[in-house]
């Protein structure tokens, strides 16, 4: 009865076996550094700035500067 709901859940996609330590595969997770380069910070600065002079919806859609 065990093992029947053992593979149930396994199939089922509920359980798995692998992953972690035991299981061989590694996980990278890549993570965004915590600051800012000076490239970004002036492409921020150049959007804000642009919305803060619209005139209009249409000029403030406009102002997405591509990074």
């Amino acid at each position: 009865m065990i093992r029947a709901a053992l593979l149930a859940s396994l199939l089922s996609g509920c359980a798995s076996i692998g992953g972690g330590w035991w299981g061989g595969r590694e996980e990278i997770i890549t993570r965004p550094p915590p600051y800012y380069d000076r490239a970004e910070i002036d492409a921020i600065n150049a959007e804000a700035e642009c919305r803060r002079l619209a005139r209009s919806q249409l000029e403030m859609q406009r102002c997405g500067v591509r990074r």
